[in-house]
């Protein structure tokens, strides 16, 4: 299991980071952007940060269920250990 101890440098569409193992490596996301097309401004890409568990986040961009059925934002953000494997060493 990896986590995000840092982030170096976001850029669209790629973010650079530091993994728990000391690695720097480079996040590219244009494979998966048909996925989620919110992140395809650049303006919304760049505003990744580090959650608390911590991986990248983008803040609002997903919605969730409260137990009353109401529905709310919450953050977009995706598993480290998905993360590393979409990266490359830098």
């Amino acid at each position: 299991m990896h986590i995000i101890n840092s982030i170096i440098d976001i850029k669209p569409y790629t973010i650079t980071v530091i993994f728990d193992n000391k690695e720097q490596r480079k996040i590219n996301f244009v494979p998966i952007l048909s996925d989620f097309p919110v992140l395809k401004k650049p303006d919304v890409f760049i505003s990744a940060t580090l959650d608390d568990y911590p991986t990248l986040k983008w803040e609002g961009l997903a919605k969730m269920k409260e137990l009353d059925g109401t529905i709310v934002p919450a953050p977009l953000d995706f598993s480290p250990d998905t993360l590393y494997e979409m990266s490359e060493k830098v």
